[in-house]
């Protein structure tokens, strides 16, 4: 059991599920109670779907894991490849059916932003994670639609808008601090250090994180749709995605892990902007 939870990184992929539920909470406020049932299954739906897009990640990941994560489930050979790949199969059955009985309930929009997703995540790992600057974009835009899935499953989008962009700017940015982590591993992928050099990659991956910095105070000032309390919680994830900056350039991998810290507190932020709402 231990190597199948391992694959499919369930910290991640209950980011994922929190980044639904707390696009729902932010556009529902104290209302989220009438939209219990389908905001429980947004979030299964997310949670389920990230377990299988880490571990169909893995599955195509396999050769370079070898040199990048041979720590990993799959190059360790704890798992084999195509156990890897049934497990994906079957929880990205489970999240499309979670979906479908959804979409019955509060209307298709929510099908198509899942089935937006799993085409997204497919042509990533068939085709693009090999061109992965555009990878990258994929990347942020799923995560940034998870958001927007949120506020579908309760009738509103407005403010997870703001949101949705600043969370797709930090992820890019990661993205880009994980391919500088692993470029000696990359050969033969077209990722941005690789074709500009790790120093420009890092001072690109810097910027997209300053940018998703100065998008975070928005829905304080001047959008007055959170109060003074989101303010102070997002302003410690900024510090800590400002924290990350230097590591880029010293240590990718430690920088990669506090700018998944820093996300946590920015969710956290967003929950309680919505508790203490203007």
């Amino acid at each position: 059991m231990q190597p199948y939870i391992s694959l499919g990184r369930p910290l991640t992929s209950l980011m994922i599920g929190l980044a639904v539920f707390a696009s729902a909470f932010i556009e529902a406020g104290s209302g989220i109670g009438s939209h219990a049932l389908p905001v429980f299954l947004g979030f299964s739906v997310a949670f389920l779907f990230g377990i299988a897009g880490n571990a169909i990640n893995d599955y195509f990941d396999y050769e370079n894991d070898k040199v990048n994560h041979p720590e990993r489930m799959l190059p360790s050979g704890r798992l084999k490849p195509e156990q890897a790949l049934r497990f994906s199969i079957f929880f990205f059955s489970l999240s499309f059916l979670l979906a479908l009985f959804l979409s019955y309930l509060i209307g298709y929009a929510v099908l198509l932003i899942v089935v937006i997703a799993m085409v997204c995540q497919l042509g990533y790992e068939l085709k693009w994670k090999h061109e992965k600057i555009i990878g990258n974009v994929i990347i942020g835009t799923q995560t940034a639609l998870a958001f927007i899935f949120g506020g579908i499953i309760v009738g509103n989008v407005m403010a997870t808008g703001v949101i949705a962009a600043a969370v797709f700017l930090s992820i890019v940015g990661r993205e880009i601090v994980k391919d500088i982590e692993d470029v000696e591993g990359d050969r033969g992928r077209t990722t941005l250090p690789m074709r500009i050099g790790v120093m420009n990659a890092g001072i690109g991956a810097a910027v997209l994180i300053i940018l998703a910095v100065l998008v975070s105070p928005l829905p304080y000032y001047p959008l007055h749709i959170f109060g003074w309390e989101y303010l102070i919680v997002v302003s410690i994830a900024d510090v800590l995605f400002i924290g990350s900056l230097p590591m880029i350039f010293k240590n990718a991998r430690k920088a990669r892990y506090l700018l998944k810290f820093a996300m946590l507190i920015a969710i956290f932020s967003f929950l309680i902007g919505s508790i203490f709402r203007v």
